[in-house]
């Protein structure tokens, strides 16, 4: 009897979470707004190895004069993560202002005492996305993904690197990270910035101003703000338009039945399809979600493969060497449906071709997702393939 009590109560719990979580998402398609496309112009830089990145970032900070505005979807707790904050707690002393927003869930490290610590040097901290009442479950899943930092109106950065030792390579578990982030500067800086004032004022009631500046022109650039509405059709769209060739590379692959039409279509009409993820997994089931995915594509001509020289974090998508996506949004259901995300198109073939350069240089010694890969793969990999089945709308 008790047994048969457990068993309905945890039937019932489960019932009220997949209830809450729909009705979220019929309450989300009513008042979320659609994805935002804004062109632009600007000059750019990519980095892909954390190092690097966060050398350039921390002098950047370290040089601005007027503002900082900086957004994060996961802060760690570490020796990265602490000179991250401390040079953000001496340019505050400085009498620069210091705007940084965390999401709820992902900057769950940043306690009690290290926000106060922020508060006393002069940093302005807020939280972004906290879980709340009504549809609390709901409301759990939809982060604030995005990546966005502003440095005097004239310097911004995005993509997808955190602030960790994960992202610097310095995680055993992981070991190498790959990732990509974009240093802008010209006219995309105030469409970017504008990003990152809309969040700050959703997250805190506080209307920050825009800093006015005259940039030169540019290259030609799109700005895609995103709120869990539009990316899926946007990557769609994109999917169409090719004629020759498709780079997707992606940690979590987990399209809607539209998208993997689409990437059938290019299939069968003689496009190239390339997908790269990650071989390692740093979250349960998202490997194993995809598989099913991939194999279809495969048996169809996609050339898949699996980073496993480290931990495979790019978020890229090339379109015939002529659109290149760089941002936030993995090819995946939350950035599909839930989280708040920012990605940029860039369209200088340059630049897009050392983008792609990168990107097979990392394909080159990846493992071949093939029929030997298929038959030799656990037996808990393919128990975790049929979990991860009912898991999809929240991977």
């Amino acid at each position: 009897m008790i047994v048969v009590i457990i068993l309905i109560s945890i039937a019932t719990f489960i019932l009220l979470l997949i209830t809450d979580f729909k009705m979220g998402q019929i309450s989300h398609k009513k008042t979320g707004y659609p994805i935002n496309t804004e062109e632009t112009h600007g000059q750019y830089e990519l980095f892909s190895n954390g190092l690097t990145l966060f050398e350039a970032f921390f002098q950047d900070i370290a040089e601005a004069k007027v503002r900082v505005d900086i957004s994060f979807f996961l802060i760690d707790q570490n020796e990265i993560s602490r000179k991250f904050l401390d040079i953000l707690k001496k340019k505050a002393q400085e009498g620069v202002p210091v705007h940084l927003l965390g999401d709820r869930l992902g900057c769950y490290l940043i306690n009690k005492q290290i926000r106060n610590e922020l508060k006393a040097s002069g940093v302005h901290f807020a939280f972004a996305e906290k879980p709340r009442f009504p549809l609390f479950f709901y409301h759990l899943n939809r982060r604030n993904h995005r990546k966005i930092t502003v440095i005097d109106g004239k310097v911004a950065y995005i993509g997808g690197f955190n602030v960790g030792s994960n992202y610097t390579g310095h995680n055993p578990k992981f070991g190498d990270w790959r990732d990509y982030h974009l240093r802008y500067t010209g006219a995309v800086v105030e469409k970017l910035h504008a990003v990152f004032l809309k969040d700050w004022y959703e997250s805190t009631g506080e209307k920050l101003t825009t800093i006015k500046l005259r940039h030169p022109e540019g290259k030609k650039v799109s700005v895609l703000d995103s709120d869990g509405i539009g990316v899926a059709e946007e990557f769609n769209r994109l999917i169409r338009s090719a004629s020759k060739e498709i780079i997707i590379g992606t940690p979590y692959f987990i399209p809607t039945h539209e998208l993997l039409h689409s990437l059938k279509n290019a299939l069968k009409n003689g496009i190239e399809l390339y997908i790269l993820v990650p071989m390692k997994s740093d979250h349960p089931f998202v490997k194993e979600a995809g598989i099913v995915f991939l194999n279809e594509l495969y048996q169809r001509g996609a050339h898949i493969k699996f980073f496993d020289a480290g931990f495979y974090h790019s978020k890229v998508f090339i379109v015939d060497g002529e659109c290149a996506d760089i941002g936030t949004a993995n090819f995946d259901r939350r950035s599909f449906f839930l989280n708040k995300e920012v990605n940029t198109y860039v369209y200088d073939k340059t630049f897009i071709a050392a983008v792609r350069d990168t990107y097979f240089q990392d394909m080159k010694d990846a493992v071949p997702f093939n029929e030997s890969w298929l038959k030799n793969r656990s037996l808990s990999t393919k128990i975790n393939e049929k979990i991860a089945a009912k898991l999809r709308p929240l991977l």
